[in-house]
């Protein structure tokens, strides 16, 4: 940024310090005032900074007072970005590049904060993209104090007039000048209260704010007047009655630093130490003034205060509901009464959000008229049906406020619904928690284009779930700077409810996905088919299960096999509006058995008629005229009766109907999502089946209360309920090979969709149509034979060789079968959800308390499973004690649970970088720590099961968690992880090494005299995130010196064959292990191998940490390490996994080898290990041919060429004979560093000839034999100079060799 590196935020603030950072001083310093709204005046000077993007393009609210005529005024950004936002929002790729913009912007704006706080300035908001700060002065000062705030204004534009993004948008300011007098008011109760700032030259700074162009400062006439005019050159804009102002003059004998030492004497609050900005964080502890300061913050800011999280950690991105409440006043009120109408429409509006889940954000005061911003979603506060408690809250704020605020001229009322930016705005001294985002400004442009309505945009009216009828189409305006704002609705309010249109279920069956593992479901409806048929008795059968289980398509297939067999099946699917009305399940139900819902209205009385005359006698039929909106004569019979009296006819007419149709046919109620059902409709089925043989078939999701007369209904004798479980994992992963139209998904898939879903059909089905949306599988076909020369067309018979059968329902014998893999380029663990599988997630997430919010949101950014200590490395300011009682209560609740791989915590952590030695000391003060706050026994004090490793438990919550971190924050924790694991990514300590032997000696030195690594350096200044790290990432250090384990080395018989291939090879190589070593000593000395945690836990995750933050070129050195740990474990597919990663991020290879530009710079070792392990790899899956020419380039590379002729074998046996001989007679070099590197080379050499050597024993030919023996020639003389060298260098030790 433009003032270079901040001074992050102390960690260990005091509550009354982190309130009084959100706060301005006119809060923090206020005296106590009462109750009611009190108009307090003072005298000052405002400056109103303003953001523009390029060219000028304003993004500010518009000026207050600059309403006339119609009212309609231009409220444009009240709350946000608008111009810039809105051309950045045409760019964006994805929501992540709307969160860089944000992160970009709330930077920029934070430098200016810091520049206004040095001159003195109280901040008192920041909305968006409008800072307005005041200096609060007496009536003689005003002028001294315009100089320092014209000063000021000329530095911040000569530092930050123009500000150049990557991404070509250019951020501008306009900054406005006012002085006079300033009113201040607050409103609200005691839970909750606002400042408002009003007064004329409040509205003179945004109309001089609106005059300015981009880089330019305009003063208001006033401020002009109050003055020294002498001291400026400036333009007069006699027009608009305001000065632009242009610089200040030098005059002696004027010096600005004793004039601001002067200015300091009027302001009693600033700063008295230079450790800080404000002097209001350095206030002694009160709790009164704390408690003062509570109610002007929102209630999940405080919880979050509350809890200790660092100002990084609150900040999200998330998909919100924001609610704009517009109030236009007559002008003939005074302001004192409008501030009384403006505390009883602020009281009545927080009261009626907070019901339906949102809050009151912020109170925009403008001449006779005021501005309410509300958010949904806002973290913790997310809930269901969130778009539809937005509309109907925003319903009845509008009726309230015209029928009870007197002297309301308008009132207009926006909703939109979209991600949003949600965090902290501004500098460490001075911030605001604030939403950004393209929806922030569509709701402003809103209210101007359609005054007057609630009106909201086409997402929230389709994720509202309403009735279609309770919104009406709005015509297309054009809105500033928004090129295409989409379809509007007005929202008309709750209506009737009517029963057309209800007929069909939520899913339909499809033929071509058989229902999987429903049969016990299936059976409890097929015995209440039989029950119902022998003993003449009605059956109720409940299905109860999650969202996304299946319950609607159990319903399809049900409704399939009834039909199938003869019954007359009535399906109903309810919504949740249905439920507030009386008797409307039933109401609906019967039009569909008398077939009047999809009739036309003009024939649906004689429908009707025809139904009813042979079974319910004429002078009855008019009770049916407002169930069915029909209009029979009402008849003399029925005028007589009371309103309870026409009830009981009604039901007792129903049951007559009913009675008769089942005698023609068995007749089944399918009712989809039956918690929405009324109580009367509840209480009539109850007496149904007591006296009609009718079937009732309905789905419930177990988290919506009942009402009485439902739980009743589930008591009695003739309800069944049945839970739907969850599906198996084989079922799943067929669900998922027919929704992808394959056989068989690669095992990276397998995983993705078994992390995501667990066992969820709805979320497999929408996770599988996404990807497929954005085309990122490749598709083959099984019967043909895929090319086998190159290493990038071996995905297809990768997935051959571990494939699984899995036939497409009702497929031919000649039908083509096809198997998909993933593109080399995609990483499945940071794709994005699916928006409605996010919002669930986030719902989900948001009812957890907020320690246990920030517990998950880090441990998602570790991966499915992480490890307690790496965990608590991520939580600032956590001792294992709270640690573990977080864990204990997402345990209970599983949402986490332990890894099922440990039942007890082992006496050395697998975590142990057991094959690097460290210095003595640091190894001593931890244990000294370690003994201090033991994790085991704080465990046996919580009772917790003795584990280290957990695992998410609950689907999509650690996906939708890690979307919610800004970006930047997200790579500063990846990297956290990275620094943490890095010296964790090797073989365990009864192994002992790196998975690719030496490996971290044959790359080049990560450290250079600077102390800088090939990790990039990443600072997000002003973080408490990332103050804790000094170094940035690096490799494994060439300087760490390897622990060889004291058993002997491997003998050169060893290293003819890397990997027994035989039965004979493998019973050989044991005989001669026993006679070297003593098995009573090898039980006692060797440990249990945990090379297989340390590839999940640490390589795996690795990985992908590094790719996050960009560092593809330690990304590739983890993945062969990962590739080689997959190979050591015998999991070739993993193997080939890593690899094809590795390949993707060395590009695409070219016809021609110097046309050949690798995105990432490896060493020549580390490409001959690549090209080594790819061999062995194909070697596994038995491309032979090609496992030859990759395991020859990888010698070549080792500077070591194996030949291609008879020839060129008789030549190479020769010189290895008597040349190498000669060598070995050669004294043996000085140890040094190159002697280390050139072990690692002599072991790749190695490999690769072992590998030869039996590549080339698969063949039996005598060519073949010639090149087996020249392969074990040069093994042999490999390890012997691997032994010579091992020798010499310092702390390598090799018993026998």
């Amino acid at each position: 940024m433009a003032t270079g590196e901040r001074v992050a935020a102390p960690p260990l603030w005091p509550v009354e310090a982190r309130l009084a950072a959100l706060l301005p001083d006119l809060l923090v310093f206020r005296k106590p005032r009462g109750s009611e709204p009190e108009l307090a005046t003072a005298q000052g000077v405002l400056l109103g900074v303003h953001v523009t993007g390029e060219g000028g393009a304003s993004l500010s609210r518009p000026a207050r007072g600059a309403a006339v005529g119609s009212g309609l005024r231009e409220a444009a950004a009240v709350t946000g970005f608008t111009a810039l936002m809105d051309r950045f929002s045409l760019t964006c790729k994805s929501e992540h590049d709307m969160d860089k913009l944000a992160h970009i912007f709330s930077y920029y704006i934070s430098d200016i904060v810091e520049h206004v706080l040095c001159f003195g300035g109280d901040i008192l908001n920041i909305t968006g993209n409008v800072l307005l700060a005041l200096w609060t002065v007496k009536q003689n000062q005003l002028s001294d104090i315009i100089t320092l705030v014209a000063k000021c204004s000329l530095e911040i534009q000569e530092k930050f007039g123009i500000y150049h993004t990557r991404e070509g948008q250019d951020l501008q300011l306009k900054i406005g000048l006012s002085a006079g007098r300033i009113s201040q008011v607050i409103v609200g109760d005691e839970q909750r209260q606002y400042l408002l700032v009003i007064g004329r030259d409040v509205d003179d700074v945004q109309v001089a704010q609106r005059l300015a162009q981009a880089n330019e400062i305009v003063l208001s006439w006033n401020c002009w007047k109050l003055c020294e005019q002498y001291m400026f050159e400036v333009e007069i804009m006699r027009e608009d009655e305001a000065v632009k102002l242009r610089d200040m003059r030098i005059i002696d004998p004027f010096d600005f630093d004793e004039h601001f030492d002067k200015c300091l004497d009027y302001l009693p609050h600033y700063r008295t130490s230079a450790d800080t900005l404000r002097t209001a964080l350095e206030l002694d502890p009160d709790s009164a003034l704390e408690q003062t300061l509570r109610k002007h913050i929102m209630k999940n800011l405080l919880k979050k205060i509350d809890e200790g999280q660092p100002m990084e950690y609150i900040s999200e991105f998330r998909t919100v509901t924001m609610v704009l409440v517009s109030l236009e006043f007559h002008k003939t009120a005074w302001m004192l009464h409008l501030c009384h109408l403006i505390q009883e429409a602020a009281l009545y509006i927080s009261t009626v959000i907070e019901k339906g889940g949102g809050q009151l954000s912020q109170i925009f005061m403008f001449e006779k008229g005021c501005m309410f911003l509300c958010v949904f979603g806002l973290p913790g506060d997310k809930k269901p049906d969130e778009c539809a408690h937005a509309l109907e809250s925003s319903f009845s704020i509008f009726s309230f406020c015209w029928e009870n605020l007197a002297e309301t001229k308008l009132v207009s009322i926006s909703i939109t619904n979209g991600p949003v930016f949600c965090g902290m705005i501004g500098a460490v001294a001075r911030h605001e928690y604030t939403v950004i985002g393209p929806k922030v400004s569509l709701v402003a442009r809103m209210i101007t284009a359609y005054p007057g309505l609630v009106s909201c945009d086409e997402v929230t009216y389709l994720r509202s779930m309403l009735p279609a009828y309770n919104f009406k189409k709005l015509p297309e305006k054009m809105m500033k700077n928004i090129s295409n704002p989409g379809k509007m609705y007005e929202y008309l309010g709750h209506r009737r409810c009517i029963m057309f249109g209800k007929r069909n279920l939520a899913r339909e069956r499809n033929k071509n996905h058989p229902l999987l593992d429903r049969e016990k479901e299936l059976e409890a409806f097929q015995m209440a088919q039989q029950e119902c048929l022998h003993q003449k008795k009605g059956q109720a059968v409940l299905y109860e299960g999650g969202k996304g289980y299946g319950k609607s398509q159990l319903l399809a297939e049900i409704n399939f096999l009834a039909q199938k067999e003869g019954h007359r099946v009535l399906p109903l699917k309810l919504k949740e509006a249905d439920f507030k009305q009386c008797f409307y399940a039933i109401q609906t139900l019967m039009a569909i058995f008398f077939e009047i819902d999809t009739c036309p209205a003009y024939y649906r009385q004689e429908c009707l008629h025809k139904q009813l005359r042979e079974v319910v006698e004429e002078p009855l039929h008019c009770l049916f005229n407002d169930l069915f909106f029909v209009k029979f004569p009402l008849s003399f019979k029925v005028s007589h009766m009371d309103e309870l009296t026409r009830q009981k006819k009604v039901k007792a007419c129903f049951f007559q109907v009913l009675q008769e149709a089942v005698r023609e046919a068995p007749l089944i109620f399918l009712i989809d999502e039956a918690q929405y059902m009324d109580a009367a409709s509840w209480e009539f089925l109850e007496t149904l089946l007591s006296t009609v043989p009718i079937i009732v078939v309905m789905t419930l999701t177990p988290t919506f209360t009942l009402c009485g007369c439902a739980q009743h209904f589930l008591q009695s004798s003739q309800a069944v309920l049945v839970p739907i479980l969850k599906l198996a994992t084989t079922s799943l992963l067929r669900m998922a090979c027919w929704e992808l139209g394959v056989v068989s998904i690669p095992q990276e898939l397998q995983i993705y969709l078994l992390h995501r879903c667990f066992g969820n059909p709805l979320y497999c089905e929408v996770l599988c149509q996404d990807l497929l949306s954005k085309d990122i599988l490749l598709f083959h076909d099984l019967q043909k034979e895929e090319e086998n020369s190159k290493w990038e067309t071996l995905s297809a018979n990768a997935m051959k060789s571990t494939m699984y059968g899995i036939l497409p329902a009702g497929s031919e014998e000649d039908q083509e079968l096809y198997i998909c893999t993933v593109r080399d380029d995609v990483n499945l663990d940071t794709m994005l959800l699916p928006p409605l599988l996010k919002e669930i997630a986030v719902n989900q997430l948001d009812q957890l308390s907020p320690e246990e919010q920030l517990l998950v949101k880090c441990a998602a950014v570790i991966g499915h499973s992480f490890h307690i200590d790496l965990l608590q490395h991520l939580l600032p300011g956590w001792h294992k004690n709270k640690l573990l009682q977080v864990l204990r209560a997402l345990v209970d609740i599983q949402v986490l649970r332990w890894s099922n791989k440990s039942q007890e915590l082992p006496a050395e952590s697998v975590l142990v970088p057991s094959s690097i030695k460290t210095i003595e000391h640091t190894k001593e003060e931890e244990k000294k720590k370690s003994e201090a706050d033991s994790p085991l026994s704080l465990q046996e004090k919580l009772s917790l099961p003795q584990m280290e490793v957990l695992e998410f438990g609950v689907p999509l919550l650690r996906e939708a968690a890690w979307e919610l971190w800004p970006k930047a924050q997200q790579i500063a924790l990846h990297l956290e992880c990275a620094c943490f694991l890095r010296d964790l990514a090797c073989r365990c300590e009864s192994c002992g090494g790196d998975f690719v032997p030496f490996h971290r000696f044959a790359v080049r030195s990560t450290k250079s005299c600077s102390g800088t690594s090939r990790f990039c350096s990443y600072k997000d200044t002003g973080s408490v995130l990332t103050q804790v790290i000094t170094d940035t990432l690096q490799l494994p250090s060439p300087q760490d010196s390897f622990q060889f384990q004291t058993k002997p080395f491997r003998s050169r018989e060893a290293f003819t064959s890397e990997h027994c291939r035989t039965e004979e090879e493998f019973l050989d190589q044991v005989n001669r292990k026993l006679a070297q070593t003593s098995p009573e000593k090898d039980m006692l000395t060797t440990k249990p191998c945990h090379c297989e945690d340390i590839l999940q836990l640490v390589l795996s995750p690795l990985t992908q940490h590094c790719l996050v933050i960009g560092e593809t070129t330690c990304a590739f050195y983890y993945l062969l390490e990962a590739a080689a740990a997959s190979l050591d474990l015998s999991d070739n597919y993993m193997a080939f996994f890593y690899l094809r990663k590795a390949s993707s991020l060395l590009g695409q290879p070219t016809a021609f080898s110097f046309l050949k530009r690798n995105k990432v710079k490896i060493c020549q070792f580390e490409e001959a290990t690549f090209c080594r392990l790819r061999s062995e790899v194909c070697f596994n899956m038995g491309q032979i041919t090609l496992a030859k020419k990759l395991a020859r380039q990888a010698l070549r590379l080792l500077k070591r060429n194996f030949p291609w002729t008879w020839f060129g074998v008789f030549f190479q046996t020769f010189l290895e004979k008597y040349w190498h001989s000669w060598s070995l007679s050669q004294p043996p070099n000085n140890p040094s560093e190159n002697s280390k590197k050139k072990l690692a080379v002599l072991q790749q050499r190695v490999h690769c000839l072992s590998l030869l050597w039996q590549l080339y024993n698969l063949d039996t030919t005598a060519s073949s034999r010639r090149f087996a023996c020249l392969a074990t020639l040069m093994q042999k003389n490999s390890a012997e100079e691997f032994a010579n060298e091992a020798q010499v260098c310092p702390g390598l030790t090799v018993e026998s060799v």
